[in-house]
C-alpha cells in the first residue's frame, strides 16, 4: 500500500513539474527541440508509470501532453490544419508558410487509431484546409494493413460527415531509409508503399486531392534519400523544405 501511494505520488510530483516548465520542453521536442538528458530519462519514466497493460500503443505521454497542449494553444480562428504523426509533428508550420493561419496537430508517435480518437479536436476548429499524414506507426504498431486502411477510412468518413466544407489534403505516407533507420514488425517499404496504394484509392473514394510525395523524397532504391532524414525515418529541415514546395501551391490556392 505504501508503495502504491509512493508511486502516485512520485508521479503527480513529476506531472506538476512537467507543466510548470521544469520538463515543459518535452512539446518542443516534437518540433525539433532537444531537451536534456535528464528530462528525457524523466520523460521516459513518466511514460512507463503512466501506462496500463491495456494501454493502446498510441498512448504515450507525448500524446497525452500534446492532447492537452491543444486544448490551450491560442491560434487564428479556422486555422489551416496539420495532421499527423511526428513527421508533422517535427514541422514548423508557421515557420514554413508565414503570414499563413496554420496550426500543427502532429504529435509522434501516433497511428490512424490515435487520430479517431482526436478528430473532436479537429472538427472544433473548423479548418478550410487539412492535410493528413498518418500511417507509418500503425505498421511499426504491427496493425494489419486492411484495418490500418480501415481506421483511415473512418477518418475520412468523419470528417467529411462533420466537415462538409472543408477541402481535405491526402499525403502520401513517405518511406524511409531502411539502411539507416531498422524496419520494425510490419514496416517496410514494401508496406508502406502498398498503405499508399489503398490511400490514394481512398482519397478517390471521397474526392480528395492526393499529393504524392514518395519520387520526390526517394532514392534511386525506393528508400528515404539520406540526404533529406536526420535519422533515417524523420526529416531534416532540408526535407522540410522539399514538403514546404510541394505544398505550397495547396496552401496558398483553392483545391488543385
Amino acid at each position: 500500500m505504501k508503495l502504491v501511494w509512493l508511486r502516485r505520488s512520485v508521479y503527480v510530483l513529476l506531472t506538476v513539474l512537467l507543466i510548470s516548465g521544469v520538463c515543459f520542453k518535452t512539446f518542443s521536442w516534437g518540433s525539433g527541440g532537444q531537451g536534456t538528458k535528464w528530462e528525457k530519462k524523466v520523460y521516459v519514466y513518466m511514460d512507463d508509470m503512466s501506462r496500463g497493460d491495456d494501454t493502446p500503443a498510441y498512448l504515450s505521454l507525448h500524446y497525452r501532453l500534446r492532447h492537452l497542449f491543444f486544448m490551450v494553444e491560442p491560434h487564428a480562428a479556422h486555422p489551416i490544419v496539420f495532421l499527423g504523426d511526428s513527421m508533422t509533428d517535427e514541422g514548423d508550420w508557421a515557420k514554413l508558410f508565414p503570414g499563413v493561419p496554420v496550426v500543427n496537430r502532429g504529435i509522434g508517435g501516433d497511428t490512424t487509431h490515435g487520430v479517431l480518437n482526436r478528430l473532436d479536436q479537429i472538427i472544433a476548429l473548423k479548418p478550410p484546409k487539412i492535410f493528413l499524414m498518418i500511417g507509418t506507426n500503425d505498421l511499426c504498431y504491427n496493425r494489419l494493413l486492411d484495418d490500418t486502411l480501415d481506421n483511415y477510412d473512418r477518418i475520412l468518413a468523419t470528417l467529411h460527415r462533420q466537415l462538409p466544407d472543408t477541402q481535405i489534403y491526402i499525403e502520401s505516407v513517405l518511406p524511409f531509409n531502411d539502411q539507416i533507420f531498422p524496419s520494425v514488425y510490419l514496416r517496410s517499404n514494401k508496406n508502406i508503399a502498398i498503405l499508399d496504394i489503398g490511400i490514394k484509392k481512398l482519397a478517390a473514394k471521397y474526392h480528395d486531392s492526393y499529393i504524392d510525395m514518395v519520387d520526390v523524397f526517394s532514392d534511386s532504391a525506393g528508400r528515404l534519400s539520406a540526404e533529406y532524414t536526420s535519422d533515417g525515418l524523420h526529416l531534416n529541415a532540408e526535407g522540410y523544405s522539399i514538403w514546404q514546395a510541394q505544398l505550397k501551391k495547396y496552401i496558398l490556392t483553392n483545391r488543385a
